[in-house]
């Protein structure tokens, strides 16, 4: 089977948006090229950039006079194998729920020791231990602006019906143990389903709780066309892409780079709570006056 390279995307092209995360990701289309008529696997490539986010966290807590400059490029490297694993999987057709499972929880094991070892860093620089308080509150917006965009962009896939490996709703259900009868080797799935939702299921239900007052608020009907009109808003996706893990990641490196860890983490704590706060009361407001008219 040849090399479509269209298969790479979740979206068909009439349904696609600017995701701001597609910057850091410019070679990939080159990378999965070149990987498709290997044997390495998707999962073999998330593995791999587990392994380089432990190694970014690693350096991170070293001591090393260069650690900030090799967790950066060690933390970007995970970056671009976290979306180089999906892209493989799309192209070849063996997107599983095993493996969305995987990503998500490497990158949760990843960022958790990655944020321990910035925040490490710091307290062993400067002899300050509230650093601990700031790397860690840090790791929760983090995860919260992570989740508050995968939540809106599963929620316009699956509306699209592009892409039916993530749910807007990742709990347990009867099918799920069903088809785990049905198939022992699903054992994993569920299993690895279950450590996701310990890991995300707080914020999940915390987003869709203020999704569900913003629709209130916004006066927007519980009809499928009024969802499928809220979720399908593609300049609200572009414009909270940014909040992705993947590009929070990236500016952390930047900022290592330049030395700026603690600003870094203000920056994540104040401006980017402020922006996506801010976009979604828009979001609000701008249904509410159509509403009402």
């Amino acid at each position: 089977m040849s090399f479509d390279i269209e298969k790479m995307n979740k979206l068909p092209p009439e349904a696609r948006f600017f995701d701001v995360n597609k910057i850091w990701y410019f070679p990939n289309g080159w990378v999965v090229r070149m990987l498709y008529p290997t044997p390495i696997t998707p999962n073999q490539i998330t593995f791999l950039s587990l392994v380089f986010g432990l190694l970014s966290a690693g350096f991170y807590v070293s001591g090393r006079p260069d650690a900030l400059v090799w967790g950066a490029i060690f933390l970007y490297e995970k970056v671009f194998l976290d979306n180089v694993d999906g892209n493989l999987a799309r192209v070849r057709g063996t997107s599983s729920r095993f493996g969305r499972f995987f990503d998500s929880l490497t990158d949760f094991a990843s960022t958790v020791l990655v944020y321990i070892g910035i925040s490490f860093y710091l307290v062993q620089t400067t002899g300050d231990a509230k650093f601990w308080f700031l790397g860690l509150f840090g790791l929760l917006v983090c995860f919260m602006q992570s989740t508050f965009f995968v939540f809106y962009l599963v929620g316009y896939t699956s509306r699209v019906g592009s892409y039916d490996k993530n749910r807007v709703d990742e709990s347990i259900t009867e099918e799920d143990h069903a088809a785990v009868e049905g198939d022992e080797s699903l054992k994993w799935v569920l299993r690895l389903q279950t450590l996701f939702i310990w890991a995300y299921g707080w914020q999940d239900r915390l987003v869709e709780k203020l999704d569900f007052i913003s629709r209130k608020l916004a006066r927007v009907p519980e009809t499928d066309e009024a969802l499928r009109e809220w979720f399908g808003d593609r300049f609200f996706l572009t414009a909270i892409s940014p909040l992705c893990l993947c590009t929070n990641n990236v500016l952390l490196a930047i900022f290592c780079l330049l030395g700026q860890v603690e600003l870094f983490l203000i920056l994540l704590i104040s401006v980017t709570n402020f922006y996506w706060m801010g976009l979604l009361a828009w979001k609000v407001s701008r249904k509410r006056f159509a509403a009402s008219e």
